[in-house]
């Protein structure tokens, strides 16, 4: 569920884990509930100064991502990893 996968990767973030990578190749079907958990789990790394990645995102997740307006919010770089922090 959702709710198992942001808890685990609150889990990973308490045991110091910087970057979280999150395969999203086999992920047929994204509605509110999985962006919210998207949108939990980004807010999380963030507060931990770690950084979220959403590897192979199916083509139907990019467009609901950029219909919803979160495309750039959740896969853009920090200044850090793009060398402006």
């Amino acid at each position: 569920s959702t709710t198992d996968l942001v808890d685990a990767v609150a889990a990973q973030l308490r045991s110091g884990v910087q970057t979280v990578r999150l395969d999203l190749a086999g992920l047929t079907f994204c509605d509110s509930v999985g962006l919210s958990a998207l949108l939990q789990m980004h807010r999380l790394t963030t507060a931990a100064g770690a950084r979220l990645h959403l590897d192979n995102r199916p083509a139907h997740l990019d467009r609901v991502l950029e219909l919803t307006g979160l495309l750039d919010y959740l896969t853009a770089e920090s200044p850090e990893q793009s060398g402006l922090g």
